[in-house]
C-alpha cells in the first residue's frame, strides 16, 4: 500500500482577513493520510501556505505534503478561496397560516421536522467521534515524541513571517530530492523544482527583509545545482545548511518541519 493523502473537499472558502490555523484547515478539508502499513498519519500532514494572502481576495493553491518514517513523501493540492463571508439573508416572514390547516400539510411538516432531527443527531455523533479520534491520535503522537520534545524543547520554536516561508521552501526542496532518490523520476523532480523556483520568485518580490531575499536566492541556486546533478541532490541540499544564515533557521525551525528535515541530515 502506498502513502496516500485524501481530502473530502478540494475547494474551501476562507474568510477574508482571518488567520489560518493548520489544524482547523485540515479538519475543514477532511484531510486523511494513510501510510504504507495502513497507519493513520494525518497528524503529519503539512500545508504550504506561502502563496496564500488572507488580506487579499482571490483563489490560492495550497499544497498538502506528508512524509513517513521511511522518508517516502506524498503531495496533493487544494484551492483556498479567500473572500468576504456574508451572513445568510433574513428570510421574509411567512404568510399567516390558516387557522385550521388541512391534515396533509401538518403531516408533511412533521416528516420534515423528524428528518431534520435525525440529521442533527448524525452531525453531533460525527463531530463527537471526530473529536475523540483526534484526541486519541494526538495522545499517541505525544507519547511517541515526548522524549524527543523533552530533549530539544529549548532549541525548537515556531517561526513566523518571512522565516516560516523560507523554511517551507527548504522543506519542499528536501522532499523533492528525497523522493527522486526513492523513485528516480526525473520528470516529477523537474516539475517540483520548477514549482519551487516560481514560489521563490514570488516570495522574493513580497518580502521586505534583504537577508531573507538573499537566502531565497541561495535556495534558487541550490535548485539549479540539484537540477544539474539530481543523483547528488541530498548532499547538495544538506550543504545548504552550512551556508551563511541557514544554521540559525535549521536550529529554530518548527518541530514538524524540523523532524522532516533531520531525517536526511547525515
Amino acid at each position: 500500500m502506498a502513502l496516500t493523502i485524501t481530502t473530502v473537499r478540494q475547494y474551501l472558502d476562507w474568510p477574508l482577513g482571518q488567520t489560518i490555523n493548520q489544524e482547523d484547515l485540515k479538519r475543514q478539508l477532511g484531510v486523511h493520510v494513510t501510510g504504507n502499513d495502513g497507519a493513520d498519519l494525518t497528524d503529519k500532514a503539512l500545508f504550504n501556505l506561502t502563496q496564500v494572502n488572507i488580506d487579499q481576495q482571490g483563489e490560492y493553491p495550497v499544497v498538502i505534503s506528508v512524509m513517513d518514517a521511511t522518508g517516502q513523501t506524498a503531495q496533493t493540492s487544494v484551492t483556498l478561496n479567500v473572500r468576504p463571508m456574508r451572513t445568510q439573508p433574513t428570510m421574509p416572514s411567512q404568510p399567516t397560516q390558516p387557522t385550521n390547516p388541512t391534515p396533509a400539510p401538518r403531516k408533511k411538516r412533521g416528516w420534515l421536522w423528524g428528518l431534520l432531527a435525525v440529521i442533527v443527531i448524525i452531525c453531533l455523533l460525527w463531530g463527537w467521534s471526530s473529536h475523540r479520534r483526534q484526541q486519541q491520535d494526538q495522545a499517541a503522537n505525544n507519547a511517541q515524541q515526548s522524549s524527543q520534545i523533552a530533549n530539544n524543547s529549548s532549541s525548537v520554536s515556531k517561526l513566523s513571517g518571512d522565516n516560516q516561508k523560507l523554511a517551507n521552501q527548504v522543506a519542499e526542496l528536501r522532499g523533492a530530492v528525497k523522493q527522486y532518490q526513492h523513485d528516480k523520476d526525473q520528470e516529477a523532480l523537474n516539475q517540483r523544482l520548477d514549482k519551487i523556483e516560481n514560489q521563490n520568485q514570488q516570495l522574493t518580490s513580497q518580502v521586505q527583509n534583504d537577508n531573507t531575499k538573499n537566502r531565497l536566492n541561495q535556495v534558487t541556486n541550490v535548485v539549479e545545482q540539484v537540477r544539474q546533478n539530481p543523483d547528488n541532490g541530498v548532499q547538495i541540499v544538506n550543504d545548504l545548511k552550512n551556508q551563511s544564515g541557514f544554521k540559525d533557521i535549521w536550529n529554530n525551525i518548527s518541530s514538524m518541519v524540523q523532524n522532516w528535515m533531520d531525517k536526511f541530515a547525515e
